[in-house]
């Protein structure tokens, strides 16, 4: 086995080994869904699964994460429902006659159970359906589920995209386990197995911003229409005809090392579009610290985000969960971006200033929790931290035996004064019952920055070692190179890449204001929110060699991009 030219012979045969991911005809699913008739007569949200009836496709899993969403999630009761297609499949079989009484059972268990006088969770379709009336219930759906616990390609995922004609479209859901959920990266992803996480998958999807729906639909759509089965057929015969390397990649995660910043980096930002680096400050700026205050941000990394800030085709913007004022004084740099309270508080570089709007009755509950939280947790160093919008109880000091009670004790308070209890580095912070966080705060920057045409102007960077930065990453997938700042190959992420530590971000950053050095300056200046940005001659050193955290970074397996 030759891996690195991917050949394997055996029995004197040379066989070459290619990742050729298989497209549709995309023009003929379009033509179908503009010409197919409507088929769903409701002003219901309708959740579409198209599957064979077969144990591998995981519909005994959909039906009940479904059916924990209608518990988990009473607002969608009467306003969603599954419509699910099943085409009968090896009849004869005993397992498949078994799974078919399984699955009638609990499609009338869950109707049985939440059935209105005016509505019905699941429609349940067993037998086969026409391509022009399966077209016509692609385009009418407002989230498509494909989530087999093991599957090949799975092309009704590509079909569903190719037939989202409408506005506003609908959203994909995939399982990690099919082959559209490696290259199909704006979809959401959903491991089947998790049912209470399934359900969670799902409720995203129903209230998704349009915005970020719109965004995500039309940049598959664009992916599937360039690599339909005609461009398969293509390469399938190029790979054929040639032992040379190809540009056909996988989407697997790799160890990043520094040779990995030209090779990946290099391809995605190329030589003609501006850059947003968007990034995290505590553990990604500046090494995480026993309290807030002694977080400083290295002198270097701050003289290569000074320099960068300067730069007519970089946009810096700085998103952290302290308090905005905090991270600006931080980080100390004029004319970029700072977002505080992980995204509520934005200051812009204009000095205009975005704060989200909090219930009415929001403040009053703060002051409660605080209080309850000084008189009954704190103390054996731990402490609350008051960022305004939002409170962080620390926990980093407290004796490890002491650590268990005293954290769950705090989680139970937050939630009962109506906040939502988010894990941090040794702390964790309570969040306002409000539908913000870093990914949405990111969408928002760059839409201000850019234009509603953001994503087809800029390349992207997006950095940060905490659960939530998971959000910004998640709403990012398939638009931006996006690093989770870990030492862990355990950790569970969304991120493309992995950077094993604080010194390997300002490698990265190196690598870009190196990249950004070599450009010749634009003989226009361009406009941020209000801030011009001349284009300067810079004149910079550094060592090209990187650093061993950089060089040793962690690896991560395929298995854990769920």
């Amino acid at each position: 086995v030759d891996r690195k030219n991917l050949l394997v012979e055996h029995g004197g045969r040379s066989v070459r080994v290619r990742p050729l991911p298989i497209g549709i005809p995309f023009d003929r699913f379009v033509e179908l869904a503009h010409s197919a008739r409507k088929v769903i007569n409701t002003n219901q949200k309708i959740i579409l699964g198209v599957d064979r009836l077969d144990y591998t496709k995981g519909l005994v899993n959909r039906l009940k994460a479904f059916e924990v969403l209608l518990e988990k999630h009473p607002e969608h009761r009467e306003n969603v429902s599954l419509l699910q297609i099943s085409v009968p499949s090896r009849t004869d079989v005993k397992e498949y006659q078994e799974l078919k009484e399984e699955m009638d059972q609990l499609v009338g268990r869950i109707n049985g159970r939440f059935t209105t006088a005016n509505w019905s969770p699941i429609r349940y379709i067993y037998g086969c359906v026409g391509q022009e009336e399966l077209a016509a219930f692609y385009r009418e759906a407002s989230v498509c589920l494909v989530t087999p616990l093991r599957d090949g390609m799975n092309l009704v995922a590509k079909e569903f995209v190719a037939c989202q004609i409408n506005e506003p479209p609908g959203v994909l859901i995939v399982s990690p386990f099919a082959g559209a959920g490696e290259t199909m990266h704006e979809a959401l992803l959903c491991n089947p197995y998790e049912l209470d996480a399934a359900a969670e998958v799902i409720h995203r999807a129903l209230t998704m911003p349009e915005d970020e729906r719109t965004l995500r639909m039309s940049r598959m759509r664009r992916r599937e229409m360039q690599h339909d089965v005609n461009s398969w057929m293509r390469q399938f015969l190029k790979a054929m005809g040639s032992l040379e390397e190809d540009d056909i990649g996988t989407t697997t995660m790799q160890p990043v090392t520094v040779d990995d910043f030209d090779d990946y980096l290099l391809n995605y930002i190329g030589y003609n579009h501006k850059l947003a680096l968007l990034l995290d400050y505590d553990g990604t700026l500046a090494p995480i610290a026993p309290h807030p205050d002694l977080a400083t941000l290295p002198p270097e990394t701050k003289n290569v985000l000074q320099r960068l800030s300067n730069h007519s085709d970089v946009y810096i913007a700085i998103i952290s969960g302290r308090n905005v004022e905090n991270v600006k004084q931080m980080v100390g740099i004029e004319g970029i971006t700072y977002a505080g309270n992980h995204g509520l508080e934005i200051l812009h570089p204009d000095g205009s200033k975005f704060v989200h709007p909090m219930p009415i009755e929001y403040e009053d509950k703060v002051s409660g929790l605080l209080k309850s939280l000084q008189d009954s947790v704190c103390g054996d160093g731990a402490w609350v931290e008051n960022k305004g919008p939002l409170l962080t109880y620390h926990y980093r000091e407290t004796p490890a035996e002491l650590r268990p009670a005293m954290v769950e004790k705090a989680r139970q308070l937050i939630i009962q004064f109506g906040f939502r209890a988010a894990e941090a580095h040794c702390a964790i912070e309570a969040k306002p019952p409000v539908q913000w966080n870093k990914g949405r705060a990111s969408i928002y920057i760059l839409r201000t920055a850019f234009g509603v045409d953001w994503s087809e102007r800029i390349k992207i960077i997006y950095a940060g070692d905490d659960m939530t930065d998971e959000d910004a990453m998640m709403a990012l997938k398939g638009m931006a190179a996006t690093f989770r700042v870990t030492n862990s190959q355990i950790i569970k992420t969304a991120a493309e890449r992995r950077l094993p530590s604080t010194d390997s971000v300002l490698t990265m950053l190196k690598w870009v204001e190196r990249h950004f050095m070599r450009r010749k300056p634009r003989a226009n200046s361009l406009t941020y929110r209000g801030k011009k940005k001349d284009s300067v001659k810079m004149h910079m050193a550094f060592d090209l060699v990187p650093n061993a955290s950089a060089a040793n970074s962690a690896a991560s397996s395929s298995d854990e991009r769920d």
